[in-house]
């Protein structure tokens, strides 16, 4: 059985839709890790006396629907934007990074990503 669409929403959240190259994909999924990095301090013996926790990169991913016209091959190195979250930490522009083997479900292809947050 086919899948119908019944409106504008494929599938996934109603309000992820993400652009890539001018290309709108559904995200479904989407999560959000900020990393950080912990220096320890130690002294001549060797022993803990500290540590101090370096913030890192915003990092996330997700499952995409792949658009039915016009999709990328490939979307490593696209980047895409994120705005209006309500606190404004995830607000930005990311960078895909990794991208898996495009998999069908019913009518419509995904693929998953991993990506990160510009920095500046």
């Amino acid at each position: 059985m086919a899948i119908v669409q019944d409106g504008t929403q494929k599938f996934g959240v109603s309000d992820s839709p993400i652009t890539i190259e001018a290309i709108t994909y559904i995200a479904e999924s989407m999560s959000f890790n900020f990393t950080a990095t912990r220096a320890d301090l130690n002294d001549s013996n060797g022993e803990p006396v500290g540590s101090t926790i370096i913030p890192g990169r915003l990092e996330g991913s997700a499952t995409i629907q792949l658009a039915t016209e016009g999709t990328a091959d490939d979307l490593r190195q696209k980047t895409f934007e994120i705005s209006g979250t309500g606190s404004g930490d995830l607000d930005g522009t990311y960078y895909i990074v990794d991208v898996s083997e495009a998999q069908s479900q019913g009518d419509y292809a995904k693929v998953s990503i991993n990506f990160y947050q510009q920095i500046n």
